[in-house]
């Protein structure tokens, strides 16, 4: 693994764009069972152990997959712990779009300031993007100003373009890059759908979740460079916003090892366009105060 030593640059601006928080204990989250590593509550206390090195100046919350009948049980225990650390300064959230009561649910979901968009991960062997209901109600989204974030895998993304393509004026985040298949080396693929979503200037993609699609125990840097690379060069230093991805990323890094292993595959970029990657983009999509 890549040396944790390189310093990261002073008084440099910092949001996390993709970050989990969760309670074994008073929600449920049947993903966990399969993955034991992870199978307990990693809430505050577990994030400033794990980044006590780190300066973080905001943290966007992304919905951590519990039932989807407690999507609203889960957006109050993050406003709580938001309650207790005002960097948490955004929830996106799973929310129910295809139900027959959306529109009303949505304007009592906006009340709530700290919702900036919604996150639902595609589905199969059906996908959800064949939903007639979800589909009816999607333009919603724009009509309450609120983003989507892409939960897909790089198997999924014909979907996801599929999908912008049909709502081309739709704000998306494509999240962990479409987690390409680093592991096995396979890229070309995955290079001809990135750059087919990033055709649309309304797409951005978050730099995240590639260590846990590596070889968890022998990754290196330069097994991801020809994906960052790539990211670089189709969606610019101007949308793409990084993310930890903790605590999952934990499975094969910690935090200030995916950090500065993020800041070294972009260290040739100059100053302003490493801030727009690590602050500024995650504030402009999300439509945040700075």
């Amino acid at each position: 693994m890549i040396s944790t030593n390189k310093p990261l640059l002073e008084n440099f601006k910092l949001i996390d764009a993709h970050i989990h928080f969760w309670n074994v204990n008073s929600l449920h989250y049947p993903w966990l069972i399969t993955v034991p590593e992870l199978n307990k509550s990693f809430e505050l206390n577990e994030f400033y152990k794990e980044t006590k090195q780190v300066q973080i100046d905001k943290l966007i919350f992304i919905q951590a997959e519990c039932l989807p009948e407690l999507y609203v049980k889960e957006i109050e225990y993050i406003q709580e712990l938001a309650a207790l650390d005002p960097r948490i300064v955004a929830i996106i959230p799973y929310f129910p779009l295809e139900a027959k009561d959306a529109k009303s649910l949505l304007e009592k979901l906006t009340e709530n300031t700290l919702i900036k968009g919604i996150r639902r991960l595609e589905e199969e062997p059906i996908t959800l993007y064949g939903n007639t209901a979800f589909m009816d109600n999607f333009p919603l989204l724009a009509e309450f100003n609120l983003t989507f974030d892409l939960g897909i895998k790089a198997h999924q993304l014909n979907a996801a373009i599929q999908l912008v393509d049909k709502f081309p004026h739709q704000k998306f985040i494509l999240d962990h890059a479409g987690k390409p298949p680093i592991k096995f080396k396979e890229i070309n693929n995955w290079k001809s759908q990135i750059k087919a979503l990033s055709s649309n200037p309304n797409v951005y993609c978050k730099l995240s979740g590639l260590i846990t699609e590596s070889d968890l125990i022998n990754w290196k840097a330069e097994d991801l460079k020809p994906y960052v690379d790539y990211l670089l060069e189709m969606f610019g230093t101007n949308r793409i916003a990084f993310g930890s991805d903790w605590p999952v990323v934990t499975l094969g890094a910690t935090y200030q090892t995916w950090l500065s292993c993020a800041f070294e595959l972009c260290d040739h970029l100059n100053s302003s366009e490493l801030q727009q990657i690590f602050y500024q983009n995650a504030l402009d999509f999300y439509q945040l105060e700075s």
